[in-house]
Formats: structure tokens, C-alpha cells, sequence
């Protein structure tokens, strides 16, 4: 089959789309990952410096507003964990130009300082927008779909720190 100038023109944008799903879907990956091993500056790393919008739904019903206050919402969020553990399990992105919405499914593990437990599992809604070659995100909202407060039985061992030269990859953009 001979190629076409419109099918190599199809091929490389729907290659260049791929690229900029992959992009986002590593964003909610590093959120996670940021979450994970309660890493505030990372996590503050994610979001847009011009709007940023922090929203979880009920049952804790809170929003956070500001990159310069997302260092400290995380931080405040999971000091009560003795151990909190995020998978993104799925999800979905939808382009358009600079900006992109994307939903992704995840799975949350934890359990309390105070000796309660905590399993979700929940969806994001998000709002992203690409600024100087780099995916921010501008909105995520937080819906629990299902939620148990029992204790996770269990030895908890703990996040392993990462060397100094993976951190670095992982506050990059664009990797």
C-alpha cells in the first residue's frame, strides 16, 4: 500500500497526539507518586502557577486554591496517614489545543496515626493546559466513589526514599 501525504499527515498528528495523552497520563502518575511518597515539592511542581484549583468532594469536602498553597494542602492532607498509598488504576484524556480534560480512576490505601483505616476508590476529574512545552494542571476535583474506614491489617514497611538522580528525572517536565 503506497502512503499518501494525507495518511503520513494522519500518522504524525495522531502520533503527536499520543505523545501529549501520554504526557498527561504520566502527570496523574507523578501526583500519585508525589502523594505517595509525600514529596510536597514535587507535588506543588504539578500545578499551574497562573490558576490552580485543589477540590475533594464529600465526604471531606475541602478545596485548596493557588500554586503556592498546594505544597502545604498536601502536606496537610496526609500528615495524619501513618501510611497512604495512591494507584492510578485508568482513565481517560481528552485534547483540545493547549488545554486537555481528563478523568482517572484511582485506588487509595491508608491507614490513621490515630489507628483508624482508610480504603477508596475514587475518580479525578482534571483540567490541565500546556505552558512552554509542559502539561500543569489548573483543576483537579476528587469524587469518592466507594469508601471503608477499617483499619488495613498488616506490617506497614514503608515508601523506600529514591536516589537523588530519579528524584531529578522525576521533577522533570518533561519526562
Amino acid at each position: 500500500m503506497e502512503k499518501t501525504a494525507d495518511s503520513s499527515a494522519h500518522s504524525v498528528l495522531h502520533s503527536h497526539e499520543s505523545l501529549e495523552k501520554f504526557e498527561i497520563f504520566q502527570m496523574a502518575y507523578k501526583f500519585a507518586d508525589a502523594a505517595n511518597r509525600k514529596d510536597s515539592e514535587m507535588f506543588q511542581s504539578l500545578w499551574d502557577h497562573e490558576q490552580a484549583e485543589w477540590i475533594i468532594g464529600p465526604p471531606i469536602n475541602v478545596s485548596f486554591r493557588g500554586k503556592e498553597n498546594m505544597r502545604s494542602s498536601v502536606e496537610h492532607m496526609l500528615d495524619r496517614w501513618e501510611f497512604f498509598v495512591q494507584l492510578v488504576t485508568g482513565g481517560v484524556v481528552i485534547l483540545d489545543g493547549d488545554k486537555a480534560y481528563a478523568r482517572f480512576y484511582v485506588n487509595e490505601i491508608a491507614n490513621s496515626k490515630e489507628g483508624t483505616g482508610n480504603h477508596n476508590l475514587s475518580m479525578y476529574e482534571d483540567e490541565l493546559i500546556k505552558r512552554e512545552e509542559n502539561w500543569f494542571f489548573t483543576k483537579r476535583i476528587y469524587h469518592t466513589i466507594f469508601q471503608s474506614s477499617e483499619r488495613q491489617l498488616g506490617e506497614m514497611i514503608g515508601v523506600p526514599q529514591i536516589p537523588g538522580w530519579l528524584r531529578a528525572v522525576s521533577l522533570d517536565q518533561r519526562t
